[in-house]
């Protein structure tokens, strides 16, 4: 089966997380935290539409230099989501820079703070040197701060001594099309199918038993085939429908009891999670002076919220000789193993 989110995780455990997330056959990717990444080729970068940044501190930020550098003159706006200080700290980095020489580049930067149930927003525009100006607050209704076509992503904010926001994105219902039955009705592979995916995303909702719903009961779609036009609903004989993807993303969290439970219900039944597991448990009280996770929370987290693959992405230096311990200690919490 085909799968709509394709991730590389950038860095090791040791490094600044980020996670650099591709969409099959879109011109499209987005960036989970904006650290060092120098290991990103130019020409992928030029594909980021979205970044989803936990919080500000150098290591999850000072990538984004790098990233205006890359699509300083590109047509499609680069849209950065992030905590309630994200405008400021987007604001202060393109003042870092004189911009008499952009007044005929296209860019444009869209910056979202997400604030408990509300969305500041602010937009840079090169063609005015990136000036600041304030757009209207948007509400949030069940924690979804974006929504398209192929996919939607939620914020919740947690806490590292500081405000930080944990995402997860996740696909509706998954497309896969059988080429057998598509061979046996005379259709040919061709983009044609894309843009048949796309319609069915935008007008049909996915129900449990694995049936696409119309979205309004009069819908009459057609799209162009290389056989002519069809109604969507000829075609879905060489569909097959499944529930969508979910991944989480969870970074730089302090170890208390209200960030553990908003966490589990937040990423809860999560195909993927990433996350930090910062120190071990034997060093709890150093995990609660710097406001990070443990080993031992981290396997809890996966474990209670029915996670099928972690992916542990942020570990103290510390145990950088022996960071077998780290995921030991987090296969074994998962497990229910640990005394």
């Amino acid at each position: 089966m085909s799968r709509l989110f394709h991730y590389k995780v950038i860095n090791n455990a040791f490094g600044d997380p980020c996670v650099f997330m591709r969409l099959l056959r879109e011109k499209k990717a987005l960036l989970f935290d904006v650290g060092d990444i120098r290991k990103i080729p130019f020409n992928e970068i030029l594909k980021v539409s979205h970044i989803f940044v936990t919080h500000t501190h150098i290591d999850h930020f000072i990538g984004f230099d790098q990233v205006i550098r890359a699509v300083l003159r590109r047509q499609e706006p680069l849209r950065i989501y992030g905590p309630e200080n994200i405008i400021e700290c987007v604001h202060g980095k393109l003042r870092g820079y004189t911009w008499n020489l952009v007044a005929d580049y296209p860019l444009q930067i869209e910056a979202y703070a997400i604030k408990e149930n509300k969305i500041k927003r602010a937009k840079f525009v090169a063609s005015k040197s990136f000036k600041i100006e304030r757009l209207s607050t948007l509400s949030i209704k069940d924690n979804l701060i974006l929504q398209e076509s192929l996919f939607k992503v939620k914020a919740v904010e947690l806490s590292h001594g500081i405000p930080v926001i944990a995402y997860s994105i996740e696909e509706d219902f998954h497309i896969n099309i059988n080429k057998v039955e598509l061979e046996v009705s005379g259709f040919p592979v061709g983009p044609w199918l894309s843009e048949l995916k796309k319609l069915i995303k935008k007008n049909y909702e996915y129900e449990p038993t694995k049936m696409l719903k119309p979205k309004n009961k009069n819908l009459n779609i057609m799209v162009q085939t290389p056989k002519g036009k069809f109604k969507v609903e000829e075609l879905f004989s060489f569909l097959k429908i499944t529930k969508g993807e979910k991944i989480s993303y969870v970074m730089d969290v302090a170890p208390t009891d209200e960030n553990i439970n908003k966490i589990i219900e937040f990423v809860k039944d999560s195909d993927i999670l990433f996350c930090e597991a910062y120190f071990l448990s034997k060093d709890r009280d150093r995990a609660f002076e710097r406001n990070h996770l443990t080993a031992e929370i981290t396997g809890k987290i996966a474990k209670e919220a029915g996670i099928k693959e972690l992916v542990i992405l942020h570990i103290s230096p510390k145990y950088i000789e022996n960071p077998q311990e780290i995921y030991k200690e987090v296969e074994l919490s998962k497990s229910g193993d640990l005394l």
